[in-house]
């Protein structure tokens, strides 16, 4: 096992990752990245929690997409980020593999970061 090896395995449960929870993004997403650690957003959706925010679902119905597909298309576009979203039924597993075919624009991108903004400077992590 190397060091990296490691590191992955202290980190993918870690941090909590989703729009929600941007905490990481300041430096321990560009660090992981930087030394090729994955980084596993366990919960992506906040455990249903982000599928109620109003931004969310605005921005989704613009697109013609479910939140919960927003939420994860956004995890995906990541370089170096894993989602595991729960699939408790048949029609959340379509919905999420949906997410797969999902490409933001930049349009896209920076209004989840105007209804989502990202940290400004380095912050606790935030834990589930």
């Amino acid at each position: 096992m190397t060091a990296n090896t490691t590191v992955a395995i202290a980190f993918a449960h870690a941090p909590g990752h989703d729009l929600a929870h941007r905490g990481i993004e300041a430096v321990l997403l560009p660090w992981c990245r930087s030394t090729g650690v994955p980084i596993m957003a366990y919960s992506p959706i906040e455990q249903a929690r982000m599928l109620g925010k109003v931004e969310l679902k605005t921005l989704a119905e613009k697109r013609g997409i479910t939140p919960a597909q927003l939420a994860l298309a956004w995890l995906l576009h990541q370089d170096g980020v894993i989602v595991i979203p729960k699939a408790g039924r048949l029609d959340h597993l379509r919905e999420n593999a949906a997410a797969l075919t999902i490409k933001l624009t930049r349009d896209d991108l920076a209004a989840l970061d105007r209804a989502f903004p990202p940290p400004k400077k380095k912050k606790p992590l935030e834990m589930l």
